[in-house]
């Protein structure tokens, strides 16, 4: 099968493989031919992994001679039609409740993959369960033909392969949009005023949900690509938007002019993963507010004062890692099913309006790495 691998970790890049071998399935697992996959910034960080130290030693977390990195295909956003089921899937099934998966079924998966055992994956945590493996990480992922999960973390799309609800170009970014429904289903959001700092793919899924749960005025922000980012915003349900690249005192004297009575928003959701915003967020969410962080820094934060911050202000501050097994899918299909027709034309707009095949990776990436873009999927099959 063709694939893309990543061979070095101290290389930019990554390699074209044409006659890759099919993966096996395993007693549990299905493998599912791919129709479509996405790109996220975890794959962008992977193609610059020469210059990313993070996405290097994360790569190598689970091998045993730090020297030694055994190529692997990346990428872990996807859709497909099931091919083959292990013999030991569906045998699990009490009285038939449970929906069996059968062969043709469209559908995703989620792609950490839990050790099953520990204290949190047996209290509902298996999202942040301290032994996770990322298919297209740490393990062979779905930028190739086919690609082999197991059955529990299949996530049915359509039985008989029905690709009405959710079109193909939004089943491959799933994975995504629901770090993003994670997030608002932390927060009442009814009636509440919100910041989301950072306008990509994530920030701009986080403005449409924000407004679809019922926020009463949305700030956002953003450095860079400010037309086209500001542009979705506003049509997502933005109330103001600000360029911070020029500074900050414009966005923080709106909130506190526009929400005088709080002195700030009642929630903001840090999207960017930039130290200044962080900064942003801790000023401008009001005292006892709640402050979801999503982006990811690439360095740690320095000269930050918790007291001033957190503690006085009396903020609640939680941390979001991937999606909660598998309420988090719930809630997002269960979205889809009664909005979809609101909601999924504006994830379309967000990404780009190629689909490229695996072949044309090198313009692809490129494409992300300059800004170019900011979402995009590749076809297969």
């Amino acid at each position: 099968m063709q694939c893309l691998i990543k061979e070095d970790l101290n290389q930019t890049g990554l390699t074209l493989k044409t006659n890759y071998g099919e993966p096996v399935v395993g007693i549990n697992d299905v493998k599912i031919k791919v129709l479509n996959a996405s790109v996220c910034g975890t794959d962008k960080s992977i193609f610059l992994s020469n210059t990313n130290q993070g996405i290097r030693e994360e790569m190598l977390r689970y091998t045993t001679n730090k020297n030694e990195y055994k190529p692997i295909v990346i990428g872990h956003e996807f859709c497909g039609i099931v091919e083959e089921i292990g013999a030991g899937v569906n045998k699990e099934n009490f009285a038939s409740l449970v929906p069996q998966i059968e062969r043709g079924d469209y559908v995703t998966a989620e792609m950490h993959l839990n050790c099953g055992s520990c204290n949190l994956c047996a209290s509902g945590q298996a999202h942040i369960c301290t032994h996770v493996l990322v298919k297209g990480v740490h393990l062979d992922g779905c930028f190739a033909d086919k690609v082999v999960v197991p059955h529990q973390n299949i996530i049915m799309l359509g039985k008989g392969g029905h690709t009405k609800l959710v079109p193909p170009k939004i089943g491959s970014m799933l994975d995504a949009f629901g770090n993003a429904v994670h997030c608002v289903s932390k927060v009442n959001l009814a009636g509440k005023t919100v910041a989301v700092l950072g306008l990509g793919p994530l920030g701009l899924m986080t403005i449409i949900l924000a407004k679809q749960f019922g926020a009463s005025r949305i700030y956002a922000t953003e450095t860079t690509d400010i037309d086209r980012r500001f542009a979705l915003a506003n049509e997502f349900g933005a109330s103001h938007c600000f360029d911070v690249s020029k500074g900050t005192n414009e966005f923080y004297q709106t909130v506190l002019k526009q929400e005088r009575k709080s002195m700030g928003v009642d929630c903001v959701f840090e999207m960017s993963g930039s130290p200044y915003a962080y900064n942003d967020a801790f000023n401008v969410v009001c005292n006892g507010g709640k402050v979801i962080l999503l982006g990811i820094s690439r360095a740690p934060l320095q000269n930050f004062d918790i007291a001033k911050n957190i503690i006085w202000k009396g903020v609640n501050v939680e941390g979001i890692f991937g999606r909660v097994m598998y309420s988090t899918w719930t809630l997002m299909l269960n979205l889809l099913e009664s909005s979809g027709d609101t909601i999924i034309p504006k994830l379309e707009k967000i990404l780009s309006s190629k689909t490229y095949t695996l072949s044309e990776y090198n313009e692809a990436f490129d494409k992300l790495v300059t800004g170019a873009e900011m979402k995009l999927t590749f076809s297969l099959n």
